[in-house]
């Protein structure tokens, strides 16, 4: 078995990710596909005597869904951070009891 992970720069959000697992997993030789829209990559396993490399790139491309580098911003010149964000610390917030009485015992957990 095989593996193969890519940087995948279109894999925005989750019918992304579903669109991927619906193109990569029947095809022959594919084993398991894992996908995801926060880290933009995805993980195929296969098997090479079924498949190749070359062929789950090509399906991937011709969907939209080529690989590549993911691309960053570079910080503006003009932009600082603000300092209140220093400021604000750490925010806790607790339920009110008379809630959690009249919404019931699931609440609780």
């Amino acid at each position: 078995m095989e593996q193969l992970s890519l940087t995948i720069p279109a894999l925005y959000a989750d019918h992304h990710v579903n669109n991927v697992k619906r193109l990569l997993s029947p095809m022959t030789g594919v084993e398991n596909v894992i996908a995801s829209a926060a880290f933009k990559e995805v993980y195929v396993e296969f098997d090479a005597a079924k498949t190749t490399q070359a062929a789950l790139v090509k399906a991937l491309s011709d969907a939209g869904y080529a690989p590549g580098e993911l691309e960053f911003v570079d910080t503006l010149e003009y932009a600082k951070a603000d300092p209140a964000w220093d400021g604000l610390g750490m925010r806790a917030t607790t339920t009110n009891p008379v809630d959690n009485q009249l919404s019931g015992e699931f609440r609780k957990y």
